[in-house]
């Protein structure tokens, strides 16, 4: 079993400090760290923060190797909301990393064969350090309500709560928003030798509560941290730890 470690933050600057001075601490002990990496929201200060110590020379990416949780099915790789402008916009364009170590789904073509070369890839690595963000339904990638935990990389269809959520980031008009999408499964993140879960805000406080509550629910995908052989933090700011 896990032994989660919880760290309650003032706001969300804060926390974001806090996820970064994980990662900042890994790469000085071991510049050629693999990282996993996530989007949405809840990772974009943890980012700002780390271009800041990279562009400041205390930290270096150029011997690090990145791995994305997931991406969007049926929208261009360019498209201004999929998950690989996502990344290179906010984080690997302003950092001294290779690119050609940045690996993020293929969400055009054939989903189940894309699902397939990104878990060889996983495969053949051993991530140090995977951040986490959490869906208000208690989701992690988009592994979604139901999901074996046993599943490594695959595509999904993604609930209509998720849907809905994500609606903001696409003119707040659910019929642009991509209805499927790949992602890295349970078994992938769980192979991460440290998970770092970021929350904030109080939409986010059930599924907080239900991680920190020690049980583990098929339908709360997140629980499973719970049994995770690794280290484990949850880091939050007041209101998505106001339930606890």
């Amino acid at each position: 079993m896990s032994k989660i470690e919880l760290i309650i933050t003032n706001n969300y600057d804060e926390m974001s400090q806090r996820a970064a001075d994980k990662i900042i601490e890994l790469l000085l002990k071991k510049p050629n760290a693999v990282l996993g990496l996530a989007t949405g929201s809840t990772p974009i200060g943890l980012y700002k923060i780390l271009i800041e110590k990279n562009n400041s020379k205390k930290i270096s990416f150029k011997d690090v190797i990145t791995y994305n949780l997931d991406e969007y099915c049926d929208i261009p790789k360019n498209h201004e909301q999929s998950y690989f402008t996502y990344m290179n916009h906010n984080f690997f364009d302003h950092i001294d990393i290779n690119k050609n170590n940045t690996h993020i789904p293929l969400g055009e073509g054939d989903s189940k064969l894309n699902a397939e070369n990104y878990e060889n890839e996983l495969n053949k690595t051993k991530i140090d350090i995977q951040i986490l963000g959490i869906g208000s339904n208690g989701h992690i990638g988009f592994n979604e309500p139901g999901t074996d935990f046993g599943i490594g990389v695959h595509d999904v269809e993604l609930h209509n709560k998720t849907i809905n959520d994500n609606a903001r980031f696409f003119e707040n008009d659910i019929k642009k928003v991509p209805k499927k999408a790949i992602t890295m499964g349970i078994k992938n993140i769980l192979d991460a030798e440290t998970i770092i879960l970021m929350a904030n805000g109080t939409n986010k406080a059930d599924a907080i509560k239900n991680v920190m509550d020690n049980k583990v629910d098929i339908n709360i995908p997140v629980t499973v941290l719970n049994i995770h052989k690794g280290k484990v933090y949850v880091i939050v700011d007041k209101k998505a730890a106001s339930k606890l």
